[in-house]
């Protein structure tokens, strides 16, 4: 979108640049002291600022698209102006934007161009846009326009001025039970119209139903609100003949885990009756001030969930009567044939709750099997649990389930295709004063990709008395195949062929108690007590530095806290060998860079876990899944 600086004048470069940096941290993208260490290296360079930025790692492909957006507000989507930046997700970017030609707000929703490289992430930004222009429906946010333009896909809907449920519980800490029926009325209202379209929502969550004042002249009493269901990115069509249009991402179960159904943890088929739960599961904490089930780790909240509550009623903040809570349990219900079996069903049955208006009741416990923790959230883990996320896992089939003991390797052709930008719970805050400001990142282009690991066996790992430990391919707990070991002070070898620039793109998910995990690299396979650079995995930080053997001293220079729910799932690392540093990514974010010249280039990784932490922890303490190898080139 910028005129190349060669046909600049000095001054139009400066101003050019100055309004890039001003952008930057108008978005929070650079703190002033990168951007001052940018600038004075992009004029040094003679460069374009955006092309500095990428190059040492501290600004994204997708970063500079979104400054250049804003910068160039009527050049991203003919007849649409840009004015502010809504929210950004793992592949897309929310505007609110102007259309020109109605001189009318709206919300513009477009695909990053990184991403729209990605054939799964373009067809399923196209399929939300088309499953959601299929739905008319007051209760539904409205489609208005969709398109292709330079290679970037763009989707207009309307604009939608509100709060979010979950804003409003949050403020109120609990809402009446009456509002709340009514929220819920109309959210089966507009999944109904949604399920006479063959759509299933799969992310029905207070953070995606907006609430706005009833319209001018509506029967609506005036403390009620008029909800919107938004958020149709993960939305999957019920219709057996219509695979081409299902909207999963390979190897990929979607939703956000504390109103997921069971059947999305366990990898069943998924109907209308998945929403259902997430709508009971919504409804509850609206009611309470919490969602109904809290727990540490993704897999205890799925074996919670597997079971019926048990209902200490005269712990909850809010007293409601018999029949409603009633409703809202068989909503819950584990089993899927045990909710209400159509949405008229569960329309009329709100309907004929009683004592609707009350909040007060002094009815006996409802007891139908396990015990739940009811406790409100009080910490990181719980707020992760709310939030929309991508569990690595075997392909989710709909209305109809599918053979998945093969495992999968797709996590790995995600890392390939980009630099690993699933983002499953969250990014990880910096806490160190690492310099990012090293030798360029001139090598992106993926030219060719090797798996380091087949899925099956060890094939290619060194096996012989460089080995420490009993390594293995074992099943991981989301059920993909992984190499771990059964012992606790482990270590094994996978040599490296490529001699130029290479990315190394792996998964692992260390497991609670799991200690220090080591990820080695620029290994002299031969001699062993060279130094080799090491990107470690404790309890709570991630460091990058250097040692001399596998549970030798180890020089930190990088300090990080940990992803958030680290234990719960695979993270993703991306190394890039590069002109002269090694690039380390966790996450798609930058942890740093250890000089080639310190470290050598080596021509191996290894795996190295000293021994957990915890003497309750047993093996496997991490898995290790989806080990690939790219040639890089220049862009």
């Amino acid at each position: 979108m910028s005129m190349p600086a060669e046909h600049q004048s000095d001054d139009q470069v400066e101003n050019r640049d100055n309004q890039f940096i001003e952008i930057c941290l108008q978005q929070k993208l650079l703190d002033t002291k990168t951007a001052g260490m940018l600038q004075s290296s992009a004029t040094e360079q003679g460069s374009w600022i955006g092309q500095t930025a990428v190059r040492h790692g501290v600004l994204s492909p997708a970063d500079i698209d979104i400054v250049e957006s804003l910068l160039h507000p009527k050049n991203v989507v003919p007849g649409y102006e840009i004015l502010s930046v809504v929210g950004r997700g793992g592949m897309g970017v929310v505007y609110v934007a102007r259309q020109i030609d109605l001189d009318r707000i709206v919300a513009l929703k477009t695909i990053l161009v990184g991403s729209a490289t990605h054939p799964t992430n373009a067809a399923r930004f196209e399929r939300e846009a088309k499953a959601l222009a299929r739905l008319q429906h007051p209760n539904i946010v409205q489609a208005l326009n969709f398109g292709k333009h330079e290679g970037r896909y763009f989707f207009a809907m309307e604009f939608v001025k509100g709060r979010t449920c979950e804003e409003a519980v949050t403020r109120e800490t609990v809402l009446a039970p009456a509002k709340v029926w009514m929220i819920v009325r109309q959210v089966a209202s507009g999944l109904l119209h949604a399920r006479h379209h063959d759509l299933i929502h799969r992310d029905i969550k207070p953070a995606n139903l907006i609430l706005l004042p009833p319209p001018e002249g509506s029967v609506m009493a005036s403390d009620m609100e008029v909800v919107k269901i938004a958020d149709f990115g993960l939305a999957v069509f019920a219709n057996d003949h219509a695979d081409e249009m299902k909207l999963t991402t390979a190897d990929k179960i979607i939703g956000s885990p504390a109103y997921m159904s069971p059947e999305q943890f366990s990898h069943e088929a998924v109907d209308f009756r998945s929403d259902v739960y997430a709508l009971g599961a919504t409804a509850w904490h609206l009611l309470f001030g919490a969602p109904p089930l809290r727990a540490k780790s993704l897999a205890a909240l799925s074996v919670l969930k597997s079971k019926p509550l048990v209902v200490d009623r005269s712990s909850l903040p809010v007293q409601i009567p018999e029949d409603q809570m009633r409703l809202l349990l068989r909503m819950m219900a584990p089993k899927r044939d045990k909710r209400p079996g159509s949405y008229e069903e569960l329309l009329q049955q709100i309907d004929r709750l009683s004592d609707i208006d009350s909040g007060a009741s002094s009815h006996s416990p409802v007891a139908l099997g396990k015990s739940a923790d009811l406790l409100p959230p009080d910490d990181s883990t719980s707020d992760a649990l709310t939030q929309t996320m991508e569990m690595p896992h075997t392909e989710m089939s709909v209305a109809s389930a599918r053979d998945n003991s093969t495992g999968s390797h797709s996590k790995g052709w995600i890392a390939i295709a980009s630099l690993a930008v699933i983002i499953l719970l969250g990014g990880f805050a910096f806490v160190s004063n690492a310099k990012p400001m090293r030798g360029p990142r001139v090598y992106t282009r993926v030219l060719r990709s090797t798996p380091l690991f087949d899925g099956i066996t060890l094939g290619g790992w060194s096996t012989d008395g460089t080995m420490i430990g009993a390594w293995n391919t074992v099943v991981a707990p989301d059920s993909s195949n992984a190499i771990a070991s059964t012992s606790k002070r482990t270590a094994i070898t996978r040599r490296i062929s490529q001699t130029g620039p290479h990315r190394i793109s792996l998964f692992l998910w260390p497991q609670s108690g799991s200690g220090v995990v080591d990820i080695d690299f620029a290994l002299d396979s031969v001699n062993a007590n060279d130094v080799r650079g090491c990107l470690r995995f404790t309890d709570n930080e991630i460091l990058l530095g250097h040692k001399r053997s596998d549970f030798g001293t180890f020089d930190k220079f990088v300090q990080l806290a940990a992803p958030e729910a680290m234990h719960d799932r695979f993270v993703v690392v991306d190394i890039e060998y590069q002109k002269a540093d090694w690039y380390v990514f966790l996450e798609e974010k930058l942890v740093g860079t250890l000089r080639i010249d310190e470290v050598g280039q080596g021509d191996a990784i290894r795996l190295v876990t000293p021994g957990g932490t915890d003497v309750r922890a047993q093996p496997p303490l991490v898995y290790f899944s989806d080990l690939w190898l790219s040639e890089l080139a220049e862009q």
